[in-house]
């Protein structure tokens, strides 16, 4: 009744305003779990307890938002660990695997088929979306770790001793010595999340328990992050910090930065949204505009939709940062990061100069995900494109049925590969803009807002399908535009496939001796001599190494 009457007197729909309240009810039930359970429990139960509050405060949540369809998050839980169980029991854990990727998917798109508007839905399908990731995630991590099993004593096999619940927090303790010493090293050269790091695998199946809590952590079901079991066991047994008994500071204040961020996006995003409503794109006011107003308009319609998404992700990821699973070390500086469960790089993200930067800044859990347990699991089909068009299709279908779905993946893997082909290309002119020794440095951010203004055309172009789904509405506002984005792009593509390529010089050999005597990299000349197998020289990005050029 508080939740309708609210809907009423703010205009929100029920549905949006239960997700957002959802999201606002994690911030205290984390920083609860941090003030009472992040610390060492004189007990041996303490990796159970903090389990329980995990699971209670995850249904509870879960229930508020999805009411009695809380049960289709139950039911595949339940039936992931079954198949798991036995998996292990008639020692298939490859059946199990499969039949776990094929249940959670057709149950999905089961929920999709039977829940599907005209519009975006905001319903049970929403965390049944990422449970159906993470369930999936969890059989496959299980069934490479029967690998382990096979060939060595697992590198997780202390902490599924502590999932038994045999292990005392006293014994953490003991070890606070050691672990200060590796504070140091507790580092990463390249800032990445932690959600999906080695060794993952689980040589043994969690308890049902666990992965109720697991599956339902009140900071990530409802629209992710998505991270690894081996992530969660960390974080409730507490070897995710150096010294469980001096849980690093800052965690505070950076829950708080994310939340108000996330604030400021959704805020913008509806103003923003007010001002170039993606459905006007479909509209004969709109289609009647001069052209080049109707480009700018779909470019800001993009940007609104786009900007929707990292205000909800940078919201949600504030309750991960307070529960203190976010985690991420100690960058070169000493200084506590607490990043790892970050879904989006904000100012990488805004100001990226290429796509493919995008893809390593925006929803980097879910790529990571797919890179970890669909791209790379086609190595056996020996052709990377092959591999990206099944992971884009996979990626698709998991978002839902509507066609703009489809329509938006594929034009981003032929915009991803022209820009690589292009790339390539020009890489001896742009390359050389990039070294210390450049002295046209306004030629090098001239490059940089090229490449900008073209990635973001290009993304908030394909963007438009995703936020209009059906095929008509799509039809309607590229015609618009006159499908300028595909015009442009597959015209790169055909006269890429028709232009000559760059040839690369032969390096010529005599008794040993390298001689480089060529012009590499649009007019950089090399004339030395390279003795012996163990001599380097880069040029302007070419390794001369005895016998030939590499990269």
């Amino acid at each position: 009744m508080v939740v309708k009457s609210l809907s009423a007197q703010t205009g929100i729909s029920e549905s949006v305003l239960r997700l957002l309240l959802s999201i606002l009810f994690a911030y205290p039930i984390s920083l609860i779990y941090k003030l009472t359970l992040v610390r060492p429990l004189k007990t041996k139960w303490a990796p159970f307890i903090r389990n329980l509050y995990v699971v209670i405060a995850g249904l509870s949540l879960s229930y508020f938002y999805n009411g009695p369809y809380i049960i289709h998050s139950l039911i595949t839980t339940f039936v992931t660990w079954l198949l798991c169980y036995f998996g292990s029991l008639f020692r298939n854990r490859t059946f199990s695997a499969i039949a776990s990727l094929l249940f959670n998917v057709i149950y999905l798109v089961t929920g999709y088929y039977m829940t599907a508007t005209d519009e975006y839905d905001v319903s049970w399908t929403m965390t049944q979306c990422v449970l159906c990731l993470r369930m999936i995630g969890f059989a496959m991590d299980f069934m490479d770790g029967e690998k382990l099993l096979k060939s060595k004593p697992p590198v997780n096999a202390k902490e599924n001793k502590e999932n038994s619940g045999n292990t005392n927090e006293k014994s953490i303790d003991t070890k606070k010595n050691s672990q200060q010493t590796e504070l140091s090293t507790n580092t990463r050269p390249q800032k990445q999340p932690i959600s999906f790091e080695k060794n993952i695998q689980l040589a043994t199946l969690p308890s049902l328990i666990e992965t109720i809590g697991y599956s339902h952590f009140f900071g990530a079901f409802l629209i992710g992050p998505q991270f690894s079991f081996h992530l969660y066991r960390k974080f409730i047994t507490m070897s995710l910090y150096p010294d469980p008994t001096n849980v690093p500071p800052g965690s505070y204040w950076h829950a708080l930065k994310s939340f108000l961020l996330g604030a400021l996006y959704l805020g913008v995003q509806q103003v923003g949204a007010g001002y170039f409503p993606q459905y006007y794109l479909v509209t004969a006011e709109y289609a009647n505009k001069p052209f080049i107003h109707k480009i700018i308009i779909m470019w800001w319609t993009g940007k609104f939709i786009l900007s929707k998404y990292l205000g909800i992700w940078t919201l949600s990821e504030g309750a991960c940062i307070l529960s203190g699973i976010s985690f991420n070390g100690y960058d070169d500086n000493g200084n506590v990061e607490w990043n790892g469960l970050a879904n989006v790089e904000k100012w990488k993200f805004e100001f990226a100069p290429s796509l493919s930067q995008i893809i390593g800044s925006f929803n980097t859990n879910t790529n990571l995900w797919t890179k970890l347990y669909i791209f790379k699991r086609l190595i056996f089909l020996g052709n990377k494109q092959l591999s990206s068009i099944i992971s884009l299709i996979f990626l698709a279908l998991w978002h839902g049925l509507h066609s703009g779905y489809y329509f938006c993946f594929g034009l981003e893997f032929i915009d991803m590969e022209v820009e690589k082909r292009w790339a390539k290309r020009f890489e001896r002119y742009t390359k050389p803009l990039y070294l210390p020794q450049n002295n046209f440095k306004f030629l090098k951010y001239l490059h940089m807002f090229v490449g900008w203004l073209g990635q973001t055309c290009a993304l908030h172009y394909a963007i438009i399908s995703f936020g209009l789904l059906k095929w008509e509405y799509v039809i309607i506002a590229y015609n618009s535009v006159y499908w300028i984005g595909h015009t442009l792009v597959f015209g790169l593509l055909f006269l890429d496939i028709i232009l000559p390529r760059p040839k690369v010089k032969k390096v010529a050999e005599t008794n040993g001796i390298v001689k480089v005597d060529k012009e590499i990299n649009g007019g950089a000349k090399i004339d030395k001599e390279i003795n012996g197998v163990t001599k380097l020289d880069k040029v302007n990005g070419y390794i001369i190494n005895d016998t030939k050029i590499e990269r």
